[in-house]
């Protein structure tokens, strides 16, 4: 399965316990991959470069701004935990 960053929003491909998400106007890359010296890792590592490389290419070929402003959650509400003491009130 071929990888196409940024272009469906909901393709995933693991590789090994390392997955790549497409996620909106976001790329997330989560879990763990270990190289080691042999044929096997030689083709997770190619997988990898291949897709950072794609990864790369489409963000250069685009105009981007300097930072993406990300959501603040300023509208969620914080709930006292009901599990800690609240040495305050004795």
């Amino acid at each position: 399965m071929e990888f196409k960053p940024f272009q469906n929003h909901t393709q995933s491909i693991a590789i090994d316990e390392l997955t790549i998400e497409n996620q909106g106007e976001r790329i997330s890359i989560y879990g763990s991959l270990q190289i080691h010296q042999d044929q096997h890792s030689l083709e997770h590592a190619k997988t990898l470069l291949r897709i950072l490389e794609q990864t790369v290419a489409t963000l250069e070929s685009q105009n981007l701004v300097i930072k993406v402003q990300q959501n603040n959650n300023d509208d969620v509400d914080v709930v006292k935990n009901p599990f800690l003491n609240d040495t305050n009130s004795e």
